[in-house]
């Protein structure tokens, strides 16, 4: 077992916390954490600067977390709480996810935005992170860190800091008056697989009912249903209901049917079916239309069989 999934194997549960009012992903090895795009915009510059240095001035006491958790082997980090915002407003990529400062900082999340999720990383974790906050009661929150770089007084006449990777470096200062570089915002976030069955575990425990949206699988159209589907909505994602008739499952929109499921080529859907039955032979799902094609999404791509051994 490598070193990142014995720390995933340990990542606790997905936590709501009504006190505080977030639901909180364990932290994963910070070995693996991942970058996020800041922004060069004025905005959620300052915002990231100010959030930095709120976090570094309530830090007084107990100082900087550590060394050589970063991307380099000398530099502090100041770990951190931030919230995970899906962002269906961008006009880039509908799927974006904004990293923001946490609730308790006041105003909207669109207000504390500071960062985006690199398109790579949603392409993993993407699925996983929008069903948990279409879930959750409160909103998402991650641990992450900032990496800190001791600043040298004649560095200051210098618009940026030592290191541009992550969108330009800002300086903060603490108690003792020892200014520090920021450099990027990193992301303790589990793998992809541990991340999904963190948030499979948790959504079944508010929504029972509901087949989760988390890796997708293409089906084929039942006959006409594509035209029909198109006459009554233009949405390219929408929710299905998933009906198991007898040795069939079947995807609806309302009482239209768009696709039997069994007619894959491969077993993907042999485990919800299973679950569809579980539940009295009706539950919900997403799909969307894409390039003439209807993708079903649901919990897992692995069949019964291979789960069942372990596998």
């Amino acid at each position: 077992m490598s070193e990142r999934q014995r720390a995933d194997a340990t990542a606790g549960s997905i936590e709501s916390d009504p006190e505080a009012r977030i639901t909180m992903i364990p932290a994963a090895d910070p070995t693996f954490a991942i970058g996020v795009g800041l922004w060069q915009e004025s905005r959620p510059r300052e915002t990231f600067r100010a959030f930095a240095q709120d976090q570094l001035s309530q830090r007084r006491n107990s100082g900087l977390a550590g060394t050589g958790r970063g991307r380099k082997d000398d530099s502090n980090v100041l770990p951190v709480v931030v919230q995970l915002v899906p962002r269906p407003d961008n006009t880039y990529n509908p799927d974006a996810i904004s990293i923001a400062a946490p609730p308790a900082y006041g105003g909207t999340d669109h207000e504390r935005h500071m960062a985006y999720m690199y398109d790579r990383h949603l392409v993993s974790l993407g699925g996983a992170l929008r069903s948990l906050a279409a879930l959750s009661p409160f909103p998402v929150g991650c641990h992450a860190f900032i990496e800190l770089d001791e600043a040298e007084h004649d560095e200051f006449e210098s618009e940026s800091g030592p290191d541009e990777e992550d969108g330009g470096a800002l300086v903060i200062t603490d108690e003792r008056q020892v200014a520090y570089w920021t450099g990027g915002l990193r992301l303790l976030m589990p793998r992809w697989d541990r991340l999904q069955e963190l948030t499979v575990g948790y959504a079944r425990g508010v929504r029972p009912d509901l087949i989760l949206p988390f890796i997708g699988h293409w089906t084929p159209w039942l006959p006409g249903s594509r035209a029909a589907l198109a006459s009554v909505t233009q949405e390219k994602s929408f929710d299905v209901t998933l009906r198991a008739e007898g040795d069939a499952l079947t995807a609806y929109y309302g009482n239209l049917p768009l696709s039997d499921l069994n007619s894959t080529p491969r077993d993907y859907f042999d485990r919800t079916m299973q679950q569809v039955r579980n539940m009295g032979g009706r539950a919900t799902a997403r799909a969307e239309e894409h390039q003439r094609s209807l993708k079903v999404f649901v919990e897992d791509s692995r069949p019964l069989t291979e789960r069942s051994t372990g596998r």
